[in-house]
């Protein structure tokens, strides 16, 4: 063989070596299975197959996914009498792809109604290439509507698809999304219908700007704009221009309302089509919202959507209003392990609307007076069917109980109501109807004559009782505390009085709590003594929360904890906290400071951690309490821990949201989110923010979620942002 022979033969091979890779990834990315197809991306087909067949005049909505967790067509077919569209998906796909996609599908008589996110990446010609091939995967035909202009960084895009699928298909993985983000949520219409009763706003923290002035696109955005309106025109159809729904919360604080009237100007003049909404119609409570600041829950969906529809018929002439009974602001999801809660409709509070699972066989159950800083007011008809509960305690919000609460709660044997209960409360005689023999309700004694007064308890009179929670006997200075009695022994709560018959309550004795069942235990201001063996037969654990100015002069405790009896943590305000600890050293960890370790701003609906004091930035480990003076802690501040030493961080169960930079400048390699608290339970900002809650943070950071939750987090919209620094814990 020649020498030219032989190199071409060696070029042949090593060009053939060099272009398999290329040749398998491409045939990996047209001849496997679309396996994207079934993800919340593949979506965007079964909107285009709609957007094609309906071959009637056709109201679509074109836009992102505020569009898809913001619209109920259904509404807007029965309200207008005409067929709708939902083609909006996902902010990244550009609101460019949008428009380019629906152009051929426009029929003689359509509306189309823009209305795109408001930020940099869909008020331009943005075009995502890696997103979009994973959205077109499988429908040629959407293939051939990708604009000129874009087919190259798709092409480009090609080879990762093809990468990924290929690992897919050697695997036997296969892409998902969670929650919300699932393909089957998405109706007949493209509405996404999955039920979002709540504001999670997991994606808090996405500041909204209304300033487009430095973003060079903006103006190519509405020349594109124009060019797709004269192009709808010419098919005899019409383009209307609207907006998203806006989180009021998230609207930067410099966007003025006369910043926001000349933004709304500037598009009104520049746009060729009509703009038929205003912008302020569209921000709304963000009480409406989900998990971002574009993203509706069921309420919010109802009243955008019918904002839209009298947008519509507004051009149309007709100024009827299509909701007088506009649904309340949810606001967030209620932070209650016992109780399904639901929003009552004037917004005044909650209402129980059943008993949550893990509590349905709890032997005592207790309704709290609030929740997130709302009150828990009213108790539905059938809230308690299939309990378990011999005892439940009414908290003193409570001013009504529907007939049939306790229908199907057939071991309840005793309803406790807290003192001061409102005189508003109603309470029907059907309360009895199939309960325990020997059922009845119990008033605190101190209050028993007024309460029992009371017009609503007038239907139960024969089943009101004296509620002795405590045995007491005199002693010096006062009366003790010496035993329970039987409904004290039952109770999830037990509050000791500051005075019974008359004398103070000073002491609690030896043995006193034997047999009781509960998980807290309120002392009185009057008490100075707790005897040896006081918590003896007491639950693991026994919260014991002294009074607001208990002091080393006020009370007396045994020499060390164990002779208390049980394993109570006793926890002290933290005025009181530093001198008590100073005097009873040796109770170490079982005396305890309401978080004297962290710094804390008080809101109405709970404390925000701000950051950490001289104790706290010396500990090796931090844990964020779930509430702190009976107010859940809900929030950690950005630089919260800058200061502080700890490599360990375990977040509350009442935390529901970490501000961006929340870790930033901190030591802390391990953050701790508890069992059970999936991705939609704690906001985060995502990577569009620019300020991830792990900004600045130790290289090192990881933060370990529930083994079980992990896959939900790593496809959760935001959650997914964090990425390596995710890992599943396992037991």
């Amino acid at each position: 063989m020649s020498e030219r022979k032989k190199f071409r033969s060696v070029f042949s091979v090593m060009l053939a070596v060099f272009l398999l890779p290329f040749f398998v990834i491409c045939a990996s990315a047209f001849g496997l299975p679309a396996y994207f197809k079934s993800t919340f991306l593949g979506e965007l087909s079964e909107k285009y197959d709609r957007l094609r067949t309906v071959d009637e005049p056709k109201i679509t909505v074109v836009g992102g996914s505020s569009a898809a967790f913001g619209l109920d067509s259904e509404m807007l077919e029965r309200c207008l009498g005409r067929k709708a569209v939902n083609f909006g998906l996902y902010a990244n796909l550009g609101t460019k792809l949008m428009m380019d996609l629906s152009r051929e599908n426009v029929r003689e008589g359509d509306i189309i109604v823009l209305a795109p996110e408001l930020n940099a990446e869909t008020y331009s010609l943005r075009f995502n290439a890696e997103t979009a091939a994973r959205a077109i995967d499988g429908s040629p035909e959407m293939l051939k509507r990708i604009a000129p202009e874009d087919r190259a960084s798709l092409v480009g895009a090609i080879w990762g698809l093809g990468g990924k699928k290929l690992g897919y298909a050697l695997t036997g993985e296969r892409p998902e999304n969670s929650g919300a983000y699932r393909k089957e949520n998405f109706n007949e219409f493209g509405d996404n219908v999955f039920d979002r009763p709540y504001n999670v706003m997991s994606g808090y923290g996405n500041a909204v700007t209304l300033d487009f002035a430095g973003i060079p696109e903006f103006e190519e955005f509405i020349a594109y704009v124009n060019d797709y309106t004269a192009y709808v025109r010419s098919r005899g159809a019409e383009v209307y221009f609207s907006f998203p729904p806006i989180n009021s919360a998230a609207i930067e604080p410099f966007n003025s309302p006369e910043e926001i009237r000349d933004f709304q100007a500037k598009l009104s003049l520049s746009l060729d089509c009509r703009v038929i909404s205003g912008i302020s119609d569209y921000i709304m409570d963000e009480g409406y919202f989900y998990d971002s600041e574009f993203h509706l829950n069921n309420s919010g969906v109802t009243v955008r959507t019918a904002k839209l529809i009298d947008d519509l018929k507004r051009e149309a002439g007709d100024l009827s209003v299509t909701l007088e009974d506009i649904p309340v602001p949810a606001g967030r999801r209620p932070d209650c392990d016992d109780f399904d809660l639901v929003r009552l409709n004037d917004a005044r509070g909650w209402a129980v609307a059943s008993v949550s699972e893990s509590a349905s066989k709890k032997g005592c159950l207790s309704v709290p007076d609030e929740v997130g800083g709302i009150p828990v007011l009213t108790i539905l008809s059938g809230a308690f069917k299939g309990c378990a509960a011999e005892t439940v305690t009414l908290g003193r919000n409570i001013t009504a109980v529907e007939p049939g609460a306790f229908d199907g709660a057939d071991g309840l044997n005793s309803m406790i109501i807290s003192d001061g209960v409102s005189p508003d409360i109603s309470i029907p005689g059907e309360i009895s109807f199939g309960r325990a023999d020997g059922f009845a309700v119990y008033l605190p004694p101190e209050s028993f004559g007024e309460m029992s007064a009371y017009a609503g308890l007038s239907e139960i009179k024969e089943l009101l009782r004296s509620d002795e929670s405590f045995v007491f006997e005199p002693c010096e200075g006062g009366v003790t505390a010496v035993s329970l009695t039987e409904t004290g022994r039952r109770r999830e709560i037990l509050s000791l009085p500051d005075e019974a018959g008359g004398e103070n309550v000073v002491a609690i004795a030896g043995g006193a709590l034997s047999g009781a069942q509960a998980k807290k235990l309120v002392l009185g201001k009057n008490i100075s003594r707790l005897e040896p063996g006081c918590f003896d037969g007491t639950a693991p654990g026994l919260e014991v929360r002294l009074a607001e100015g208990a002091s080393p002069e006020t009370l007396e405790l045994p020499d060390s904890p164990e002779s208390l009896g049980g394993s109570p943590q006793i926890y002290a305000f933290w005025e009181d906290y530093a001198a008590l600890a100073e005097k009873y050293s040796r109770y170490g960890g079982t005396l305890m400071a309401d978080n004297i370790y962290l710094k804390l701003e008080k809101a109405e609906s709970g404390w925000t951690v701000v950051g950490v004091n001289e104790e706290g930035a010396a500990l090796e480990k931090i844990t964020v309490p779930d509430e702190v003076d009976g107010l859940p802690v809900r929030t950690v501040a950005g630089y919260a821990f800058a200061e502080c030493e700890a490599e360990s961080l375990d977040i509350g169960r009442g935390v529901e949201r970490l501000d961006g930079y929340a870790f930033s400048g901190s030591k802390i390699t391990e953050v701790i989110i508890p069992d059970g608290r999936g991705p939609g339970d704690i906001s985060v900002p995502n990577a569009l923010s620019e300020a991830l809650a792990t900004e600045g943070c130790a290289p090192g950071l990881r933060i370990s979620v529930d083994g079980g939750l992990y896959q939900s987090y790593v496809g959760d919209y935001f959650w997914g942002d964090y990425g390596s620094r995710l890992e599943a814990r396992r037991e």
